[in-house]
């Protein structure tokens, strides 16, 4: 049995920033009871459609669960909106590392051209070089958002299919042994 199918190729779009002035990270990560937030991280499009020269906003809330990066000058209206859906703080000695996992379900449709796909996944973090405890905030000194394109439906059929075919001819060649 052989299946045929297109393969599905779609690039990743990577924003970050980091200590290099070049692509430094502003905006600092605030703590208020259980919630966390940002007050606008600079973060620069390290691979995708747009100049990695013109900073982006990390904006998240953790109360709300939202997430977006917005764009800012020649970019102004290109918005990526998403949903946190898991989230995790570990305090190291002098920073704290913020990671989440989320769905970026409205994209703009340069990104979702980029993407091969209208909606995206991502897991990023937020490195603050100071710690982020009490009602205090921790200032961005890293930061990394890949967001990568939405498994199809009928990417996954295929695949699962394909693993199906693979089984039965493993299992018809165990047989005849």
């Amino acid at each position: 049995m052989l299946l045929v199918g297109t393969a599905a190729w779609a690039d990743d779009v990577d924003f970050g920033c980091s200590l290099n002035p070049a692509d430094a990270c502003t905006g600092t990560i605030t703590k208020s009871g259980s919630n966390y937030s940002t007050s606008g991280i600079n973060v620069y499009d390290d691979s995708g459609p747009y100049s990695d020269t013109v900073p982006f906003k990390l904006i998240f809330n953790t109360l709300t669960g939202s997430v977006s990066i917005d764009g800012t000058g020649a970019y102004a209206g290109q918005n990526l909106l998403g949903h946190i859906t898991s989230w995790n703080l570990s305090n190291g000695t002098t920073t704290t590392d913020f990671s989440f996992a989320a769905v970026w379900s409205t994209l703009p449709p340069l990104v979702q051209t980029f993407l091969g796909s209208k909606t995206g996944v991502d897991s990023g973090f937020v490195i603050t070089s100071s710690l982020v405890s009490g009602c205090g905030g921790g200032k961005a000194a890293s930061g990394d958002i890949l967001i990568t394109s939405t498994p199809e439906p009928a990417s996954l059929a295929l695949f699962g299919s394909g693993l199906l075919a693979i089984g039965g001819v493993l299992r018809r060649k165990l047989r005849r042994k």
